[in-house]
């Protein structure tokens, strides 16, 4: 996996958590942790588990 690729789905994890956590007001939501993200080699999708 080249380094970009790791970035990106680092910055994703990241966007995704930040999103979760502050901007949705969902109660249900508490406690959701993105526990990891696959991106395509030509980074066209991305797969993100929670």
């Amino acid at each position: 996996m080249s380094r970009r690729t790791q970035r990106v789905e680092e910055e994703i994890r990241a966007g995704v958590s930040s999103i979760l956590q502050r901007q949705l007001r969902d109660p249900r939501l508490g406690f959701v942790t993105v526990t990891g993200v696959s991106v395509t080699p030509d980074l066209s999708h991305a797969r993100i588990f929670v």
